[in-house]
């Protein structure tokens, strides 16, 4: 009966330290700094995300050394709003009443069952397949900017949904290699929408950018128009889901 016993209690032990919980969590903003640290040719790393639990809103400090999936988890996360964080089972009281919780960066994982699999063929190769295939949508319209992110994945590409321009010309230049294009709607909230377009293209002049005025607004059609007339890549249009699929492949062929 003693042998029986101990049998028992070492398996529980084994299966606690071995097993881990997934939270679904949803992201709401990303900071990330580096600063120079003397005598070392590596950055000192601040990597911290804001996102949305069941248990309230939490600061995930990612911990770790892995930069090539930190480099691919920053990719991944800009483009999709939900992944899970798999906390191991000692730490999930902490998890659950901590709002700020450090947590290693490679135990956050992506939802989509697909994405998973990219994953596990490398963080480098991740990187690479997901690098530019995202499109940025500026639109504080909830179904607007749905319809819109429809397309986008009809297309294959990854919508990344912003609601203010100052918000979404923070998350350009922090990665402008990563986007193909942008779409952006003339009345969201934030800096002007003009004074958006003029920053981003300061950083890439050659990005394609579908500016919305809306059917209502011709003197902001004719500004935007007199505005962004010597530059290529901006197209005015009065409405971007007006046969907003061939206009996507048209502006990405082009850039190309």
């Amino acid at each position: 009966m003693k042998k029986i016993c101990i049998g028992i209690l070492l398996v529980v032990t084994w299966v606690s330290t071995a097993t881990a919980r997934d939270f679904m969590v949803e992201f709401v903003r990303e900071n990330y700094k580096e600063s120079r640290v003397d005598y070392s040719d590596l950055p000192q790393i601040y990597h911290s995300i804001q996102v949305k639990t069941h248990a309230g809103p939490k600061l995930l400090v990612l911990t770790g050394d892995n930069v090539n999936y930190r480099k691919w988890l920053r990719y991944y996360i800009s483009g999709d709003r939900h992944f899970i964080a798999r906390v191991p089972d000692d730490e999930n009281d902490k998890f659950v009443g901590a709002r700020i919780f450090d947590i290693d960066v490679t135990r956050i994982h992506p939802f989509e069952p697909e994405v998973r699999d990219m994953e596990k063929k490398g963080a480098e190769k991740g990187m690479a397949v997901l690098k530019d295939k995202h499109i940025l949508v500026v639109d504080d319209n909830l179904k607007r900017s749905r319809l819109i992110s429809q397309v986008i994945r009809k297309l294959g590409f990854r919508p990344t949904v912003m609601r203010n321009s100052a918000q979404a010309f923070d998350t350009f230049r922090v990665q402008p290699e990563k986007f193909q294009m942008i779409i952006a709607n003339h009345a969201v909230a934030g800096q002007g929408q003009e004074s958006f377009v003029d920053r981003v293209v300061r950083i890439d002049h050659q990005i394609p950018i579908l500016f919305e005025t809306g059917y209502r607004n011709p003197l902001g059609m004719k500004q935007a128009l007199e505005r962004f007339s010597g530059n290529n890549s901006v197209r005015v249009t009065p409405m971007a889901l007006k046969d907003l699929q061939n206009t996507i492949q048209s502006l990405i062929n082009d850039k190309a």
